[in-house]
């Protein structure tokens, strides 16, 4: 296990909730496999650095405000469980929606190589550790 990967998780939350598109690049792999939540239903995920600006503009263009909140932070070897709070709100409603928000984010050389996200932290525990959810 290694601290720098929590390290290099906590530091790229930080640059989506400033929505630092440089250095989220930075963090991540130039092919990285970007699948927040809302993939699940549109069936469209991001990818690359392209990919990340795209993320992020889509998401302002949803949200007023979108950030995240890790409570825990689990390094697994090649990837990272975060279970966090993910708080939005809406741009004409200005009604603020605090949900649960489970990460599994994929390591390689020491950058992040896919975040996928899932809205519940059950959901991402059970695909990050191989174990099955009931339904």
């Amino acid at each position: 296990m290694s601290a720098g990967n929590v390290a290099l998780v906590e530091a790229a939350v930080d640059a989506y909730n400033r929505r630092d598109v440089p250095r989220l690049c930075e963090l991540m792999t130039e092919d990285a496999d970007l699948q927040p939540p809302v993939s699940w239903l549109t069936g469209h995920a991001y990818r690359g650095h392209q990919g990340i600006a795209g993320w992020l503009r889509d998401l302002d263009e949803s949200f007023s405000f979108a950030q995240i909140t890790p409570l825990e932070l689990t390094d697994l070897g090649d990837r990272v469980l975060a279970i966090t709070r993910f708080d939005v709100e809406g741009h004409e409603s200005r009604v603020s929606f605090p949900s649960e928000l489970g990460l599994v984010l994929g390591i390689d050389g020491g950058r992040i190589s896919s975040w996928i996200g899932f809205m519940s932290h059950a959901e991402a525990r059970a695909s990050a550790t191989g174990e099955r959810t009931i339904q």
